[in-house]
């Protein structure tokens, strides 16, 4: 279960713990501790006695598979509620108690993502602390005067000794918020599940956060802590812009432009538009030498702009290149709107590039030539927002058109709805957090059917055809209206879904036949080796291998496919096999001839029946057991009988009827693409490298854990076949590449955070 809040222990920990507890807060702080413990604790039982009523109300409106979601979140509260109370009161005592100590001095509850410690394996841990930054932010909407009244009465209670921050401030929403979080670490529920119960608890409880404080602030007056302070003093150490370079705004789009789009997160944006934007955003403002604070973390030397270029707004400062503007350069900002309507101009132009062109462009220098070209040339300063997703979503289609799972064919495709996707996320910032997102389904969608689209079916393919289609659609179309994606989506998936059913039906039926062939060649080789096995080397009458080898084998063969090499009729037949073999050899012993005796009889019985059982022809088994009997009966008078010896199968003769070919040298059974190939599954996509192109196929059988893997293309026709030693082998050399079909954006994206945190820590080092 992924952990939402993780305090690292310190050195001298227990020594802290009890120098908190020893703290002795002022008594007005005591007051407010005791207040907010009684009305949060309250709210928290109320929410929790609704909370059945509330989730089930939520579930009623989403899917199945969302509203065992909903189920799962009211069983575990019903069963978690004790701890959970007990554990929020707790921690809101500790954040009470922890009040005006140095933030600096160890970590808190409040403290942000360690982006040094960023990993992909922590996705549901950082998944939480952005929803809390998120919860904080919008709970803290509207009464940030009256904390900061709130933190100079404090401050003013520890008589400025104690200088009181967001990080230590007991009733920061974050804070408060964040004591709740630890109590779903006790819920054995999913990411998804957790975040519904976060929802929940803002829903009831973090709606009042504002009203706390004002109540706070009240206590502490009432005790007669500042009482005729009206607003907090303004903070010092401001940062005005430093350059003479002034930003100005640029007109509003003249008649005939497109309508401006809405603004996403800026200051209009709705709030919590940015799950994982918040995050992403983080990583990227470190690497330009900012920290969490938006502050300069090593103020770079200030450049002179040159005439013309895209510039980045933080502060209301210009930026370019990473270092502040000086001089009397003409900065003109690009809102948000601005940049849609851009943005739109330059996807008119998309059908005239190729995909070279696509591979090589620069979004900022086609959007700095653009501006140019209309209002003159100027430095153009993005919104820092905006900047970022262009950054992303450039990083995210480089990873794209780097995929070795799409053919050259379909990135060049892909590639072209950089510029609609860039829209959507300046819009929406959910774009990135949200992986039920209409824009990413579709791509994920177009992406896992275009990596099974074979090069060598050409572009006439219906496939390529309907994916070339929603993509020029996307292009031609997309202008505001997101619902374009929902529509597109429905219709390739309707498509695909139909082409994918289809093509596993055909893939049965392939996998039926090819089991059913692994089936009988193994029973055959059975057969063969029960028969073989006891005939090899021996001279015998040549009624007995005629008996075997052209009735009893038939016998054995359906033996194995009817009831399997374990039944007890498969060791019966064995055993006649054995007992008949017996029969015809020479016996001069009269304890072996009295056996041989009671025998025949019986043994003859049990070859007519068998014979019988698989319809063999009567006259044929009357004749051979008549022989049979007379071979019998020469043996128990003492005679010779005329005989053959069946020769041994040697490995000569084998080797000599191989096909010729030039010997490999073979992997050993345990090695790691040998047990890849053996585990693989049906359904698996693979590329073959062929002299006339690349072929991709899907894995249709896995016969006995990779004694055969059949292969086969869209179509259902069988393309190749292998075993697990000869594809771990083709694996090895790179003949054969298997191609992964996860969710292209969400792989992406997964390589983009790796990436930001590699070179987050190259900086570093």
């Amino acid at each position: 279960m992924a952990k939402v809040t993780r305090l690292t222990p310190i050195e001298g920990g227990r020594r802290a713990d009890q120098a908190r507890r020893e703290q002795v807060l002022p008594r007005p702080l005591e007051t407010v501790r005791d207040h907010v413990l009684e009305r949060c604790g309250t709210m928290l039982s109320d929410m929790l006695d609704g909370a059945d009523d509330t989730l089930f109300d939520l579930a009623d409106k989403e899917t199945d598979r969302e509203r065992d979601r909903y189920f799962d979140a009211m069983r575990e509260l019903r069963i978690q509620r004790a701890g959970i109370e007990a554990g929020f009161r707790r921690a809101l005592q500790r954040v009470f108690q922890d009040t005006g100590r140095d933030p600096d001095t160890g970590p808190r509850v409040s403290d942000r993502v360690d982006v040094e410690n960023l990993s992909l394996v922590q996705h549901d841990e950082l998944e939480i602390s952005v929803a809390l930054d998120n919860l904080g932010r919008r709970a803290r909407s509207g009464c940030e005067e009256a904390l900061g009244a709130f933190r100079h009465r404090v401050e003013y209670l520890f008589e400025g000794q104690r200088r009181i921050t967001e990080k230590n401030n007991p009733l920061e929403p974050r804070n408060l918020a964040a004591c709740f979080a630890e109590g779903l670490e006790r819920l054995a529920l999913d990411i998804r599940a957790r975040l519904i119960v976060l929802k929940l608890f803002e829903r009831v409880v973090m709606d009042e956060a504002c009203a706390l404080v004002g109540e706070s602030n009240r206590l502490l007056a009432d005790a007669g802590v500042l009482p005729a302070m009206k607003e907090a003093p303004l903070p010092t150490g401001g940062r005005a812009p430093s350059s003479g370079a002034t930003p100005a705004r640029r007109q509003e789009p003249a008649a005939g432009e497109p309508a401006p789009a809405p603004t996403a997160g800026g200051a209009g944006a709705a709030p919590g538009n940015d799950q994982m934007f918040g995050l992403l955003q983080e990583l990227l403002t470190t690497l330009r030498g900012f920290g969490a604070t938006g502050t300069p973390a090593a103020a770079p030397p200030a450049v002179t702009p040159p005439a013309s270029g895209m510039a980045v707004l933080h502060n209301g400062q210009p930026y370019f290149n990473g270092a502040p503007l000086v001089g009397d350069a003409r900065v003109e900002a690009v809102s948000s709107q601005d940049l849609f309507a851009l943005l739109t101009r330059l996807q008119r132009l998309e059908q005239a590039l190729e995909g070279p062109a696509l591979a090589e462009r620069n979004l900022k220098e086609e959007l700095s030539d653009l501006l140019d070209s209309e209002h003159g040339e100027a430095i153009h300063a993005l919104e820092q927002a905006d900047d970022d997703v262009i950054n992303l979503v450039s990083m995210l289609f480089d990873f794209i058109l780097d995929d070795e799972g799409l053919p050259a064919e379909i990135k060049a495709l892909i590639g072209r709805l950089q510029i609609p996707l860039l829209k959507v996320a300046i819009v929406d910032k959910t774009f990135f957090s949200n992986d039920e997102h209409d824009a990413r389904l579709l791509l994920n969608t177009l992406a896992r059917a275009g990596s099974q689209w074979d090069p060598q079916q050409g572009r006439d393919d219906e496939l390529y055809r309907r994916i070339d289609r929603a993509v020029h659609a996307i292009i031609d179309d997309y202008d505001e209206d997101a619902g374009l994606f929902r529509d597109l989506l429905d219709d390739f998936d309707a498509y695909f879904r139909a082409q994918h059913d289809r093509a596993e039906r055909v893939a049965e039926r392939v996998r039926e036949a090819e089991e059913g062939k692994a089936r009988a060649e193994q029973a055959g080789e059975a057969v063969g080796a029960v028969i073989d096995g006891r005939l090899a080397g021996r001279s015998v009458p040549d009624v007995v291998v005629r008996l075997l080898r052209q009735g009893w084998q038939q016998v054995l063969y359906l033996t194995w496919l009817r009831d399997g090499p374990d039944s007890d009729a498969w060791r019966r037949q064995a055993k006649v096999v054995d007992a008949l073999v017996w029969s015809v050899l020479p016996h001069r012993d009269q304890a072996e001839l009295q056996r041989l005796r009671d025998l025949t009889p019986k043994l003859r019985r049990a070859v007519r029946h068998g014979l019988a059982g698989i319809e063999y022809d009567a006259a044929e088994t009357g004749a051979l057991l008549d022989e049979l009997a007379g071979v019998h009966d020469a043996l128990l008078e003492g005679l010779d009988t005329d005989r053959v010896t069946v020769p041994r199968v040697e490995a000569s003769k084998v080797a000599e009827t191989a096909p010729e070919y030039e010997p490999q040298p073979p992997l050993p059974d345990d090695h790691e693409q040998v047990r890849r190939a053996r585990a693989l599954r049906a359904g698996q996509w693979a590329e073959f490298d062929d002299p006339e192109g690349a072929r991709r196929a899907k894995l249709a059988a896995n016969i006995r854990d990779g004694a055969k893997l059949v292969f086969i293309n869209r179509r259902g026709i069988k393309v190749a076949e292998y075993d697990a030693a000869t594809l771990g082998a083709a694996l090895e050399r790179g003949e054969v590449r298997l191609i992964e079909e996860g969710a292209l954006f969400d792989r992406a994206l997964e390589a983009v955070i790796g990436d930001l945190r590699r070179r987050h820590e190259g900086v570093e080092s």
